[in-house]
């Protein structure tokens, strides 16, 4: 994985690893629970939901983003009261 950072304690070949389970079956924690990972590795929906007061603790789970749904609502809003204030200005 490209990018990522692991603690220096971390052997060199993930068959050194205590999780390693055997050929076949490899890791049993997978690459993105790796026990020597310094950061958390994120989905693309996690990073989408990144500073979203909707997903506090996991990602939408939901069909639509509420992200982009607020931000359509505001941007339609500020469109009504445009369109309200140049109607407005013409009376």
């Amino acid at each position: 994985m490209d990018g990522i950072r692991y603690y220096d304690d971390k052997p060199e070949s993930c068959r050194c690893c205590f999780f390693w389970k055997n050929r076949k079956t490899g890791c049993i924690l997978e690459e993105r629970n790796c026990y020597y990972l310094a950061e958390t590795v994120k989905s693309e929906q996690e990073k989408k939901c990144e500073g979203c007061c909707y997903a506090k603790t996991q990602p939408c789970v939901s069909a639509c983003c509420y992200k982009e749904l607020d931000r359509w609502l505001k941007a339609s809003r500020e469109m009504r009261r445009e369109k309200d204030g140049a109607q407005n200005e013409q009376k």
